[in-house]
Parts: structure tokens; sequence; C-alpha cells
């Protein structure tokens, strides 16, 4: 044996006792998680899933890595790898405290279903569903631990469907978590070359993420909007001919399906994000860094919405977000959607909250208070 192979069968056995360690110490960490969730079983109305913790667990850990790299002068671990291990350690043993089922706008590889496994880890078990309003469904029935749904695009903005179905006041769930994920498109084809394509599959959010580099390469594809990127793949599936047809969809959908990939990274804007809400039958604790969704309508006189907004901006609290949607009750009448800095819990959120719902005609409904997200 050469000194080569020596030092390398030397540090071998060294990362080997290394993962016998890790090994040991995530084994530790699950009975301490078995352990949590006995004493939560002994009171009722304790969720087993509290995204305040897990956001404080993964803010500490990516402080940690930030200083090991500062003072040990050590080339530092990428913050998403660090993330990725410790979201699958929670998940796992999350799932030891409580199996836990989730609801996704499916099927398997759409971003929605990446999304939640990101928030999930891969232990829980995944549900996938054919449309957004079976989703809140399935949670508000209690069939779902929790659902994931896409809220809105960072170039495309909100989500429609989604918005009115949040907007159901009968509706009784909450948002609870949110996700930020970094989206990346690809033209999936067996055609030579992109001007070849004639028809073109993908969700209408997809086609509108990538609607500049379509006239641009593709100027005479005729676009289908269907239910999903994954559901794009499939249509590309049954073409005859394939040739002309494509689909635009993520790495994992091509992967899956064994299509190739034409051209990557086909989005008009490359630090292209959706943002995804996790909802269930409650929403979080304060985390120390959140925000708080609200929906909220007013009679239409002039200065309706200042008056709504007026008293936030009067308590300092900053405003993320705010969308019209139509209330579908009546014509030219609307409902608005806001994000706020807080926790619905601060006093100062409280009072502002209360102060709307003592104006004469409005409407204000707190749809969850919720950790911050960073992207993906």
């Amino acid at each position: 044996m050469s000194d080569v192979e020596r030092a390398l069968q030397e540090l071998r056995a060294a990362i080997d006792a290394v993962d016998d360690e890790l090994l040991a110490l995530i084994y530790r960490r699950a009975r301490l998680a078995a352990k949590v969730g006995e004493h939560k079983q002994n009171h009722d109305n304790v969720p087993f899933y509290v995204p305040s913790r897990e956001a404080a667990i993964i803010r500490r850990l990516l402080a940690r890595n930030a200083e090991r790299a500062a003072t040990a002068h050590e080339t530092k671990i990428p913050d998403e790898a660090i993330h990725g291990i410790f979201r699958e350690i929670i998940g796992a043993c999350l799932a030891l405290e409580h199996p836990m089922q989730i609801a996704y706008l499916g099927p398997e590889g759409t971003f929605t279903h990446t999304a939640a496994t990101r928030q999930f880890g891969s232990t829980a078990r995944y549900v996938s569903c054919g449309h957004l309003e079976k989703i809140f469904d399935e949670v508000e029935s209690g069939r779902a631990s929790y659902g994931v749904v896409p809220v809105e695009n960072a170039f495309e903005g909100a989500v429609g469907e989604t918005l009115d179905l949040f907007a159901q006041v009968e509706r009784q769930v909450y948002v609870c978590a949110e996700i930020q994920l970094a989206i990346h498109h690809h033209l999936l084809s067996w055609a030579r070359e992109p001007a070849e394509i004639r028809t073109i599959y993908s969700h209408p959010q997809a086609l509108a993420q990538c609607q500049q580099w379509i006239q641009d390469q593709c100027p005479q594809a005729t676009l289908m909007a269907v239910e999903s990127t994954a559901k794009a793949a499939e249509m590309l599936l049954r073409e005859d001919g394939r040739c002309g047809a494509a689909a635009i969809a993520s790495l994992e959908v091509a992967e899956r399906r064994a299509i190739p990939v034409l051209a990557a990274n086909i989005e008009d804007h490359h630090d292209n994000t959706t943002r995804f809400f996790v909802i269930g039958q409650h929403d979080s604790p304060p985390s120390g860094e959140d925000k708080t969704a609200l929906v909220m309508s007013i009679k239409d006189v002039p200065g309706a919405l200042y008056r709504l907004l007026e008293p936030f901006a009067r308590r300092g609290i900053g405003l993320t977000r705010i969308e019209s949607r139509p209330s579908k009750r009546k014509l030219w009448e609307y409902v608005f959607f806001a994000d706020i800095q807080g926790h619905r819990d601060d006093a100062e959120v409280c009072a502002a909250i209360g102060e709307v719902e003592a104006m004469p005609g409005s409407l204000i409904k707190v749809l969850g208070s919720y950790p911050v997200a960073r992207p993906l």
C-alpha cells in the first residue's frame, strides 16, 4: 500500500467515526423530541408543529454557522446546506412526535411539492391535490395536518385563487408559516432547438414568468395553460411525434419523467422567487421576527383605504404587501389582503386590529401570524 493510499484510508476511517458520532447524536435528538411529543399529548390544544420554534432553531444555527466560519477561519458551509440538513433532521424528529399528512398542489414534482418537502422534510406523508380548494378542504376537515399553497410570485404578483379562498369568511384555516422558494424554469422537449417548438404546455404563472424568453426563442409557439408544471410534462408525454411540443417545468419534473432539458433557466428574471403559505388549524406563536396576514374590507367611501391603513401607520407597523381582489359578493366591491410586520399578539398590532374592527362598515379577519422566512 502506497503512502497516499494509507493516508486516504486513515482519513476515510476518521470520517466513518464522525458519521457514527453524528448518527448517535441524531438518535439522541430523536429521543428528546419523542419526550416533547409525550408532554404535548398530555395537554389539549398544544400543536405538535410549532413554526416559531423551528424558525428559532434554524436562525440560531445559521448564526452559529457564520460565527464558526469567522472565528475558526474555516471555509463556510453554505447556509442552504445547513438549512437542508437540519430541516430533514427536524422533520424526521417531528414525525416521531406525531405523524403528519401534508396536502399540496400536485402531482409530485410541482414547485408546491418542492416547497412542501423543503419545509417538512421527506419523512412526512404527502397528499397530492388536484386544485387549491381541495387543499383548504383537506386541512379544514382535519384529513391533512397542514397544507402548502402558493401565494405570490416576486414578478407576476399574487395567486388570485389562493387569495379568494382565504377571503371566504367561513373558512377556518390559518397561516402558520411561509416558504420562499427560488424558481427556475426549464424547457423540456425532444426537439433539437427552441425554434422548432409549436406548442408549449405549462402553468399560467410559469408561462408568464418566461414570457420574454418564449417570444424571443419560440415565436411561433402556441401557449397551452394547464393546472401545474407537472401536468404540463404529462401532456408533453402524450404528444404524438413530440418534436413540435414542449413543457416548461422544473428540473425535478424533467428527471422524474425522463424528458430532456432543451433549455435551462429560461425565466425572465433569474432572482425569480415564489412565496407559499403553510396553512393549518392554528397559527404560530411569536418568534421574534414575524408577520401577520390580514384580509379587510370597508364601505366604499372617499378615503376608505386610508382609514383601514392609518391605524397601522400611526403605530409604526410596517406594511409589506397589499393586494385588492373583487369581493364576489357585490359588483365593484373589493377586499384587501395585507401582510404587516409584527405578531397578532404584539400590543401595537392588537390595538390597530381592534381599531379597524370598531370602524362602522368594516370587516377584518386575521389569517394568521407566522415567522418571517428567507429564500431557499
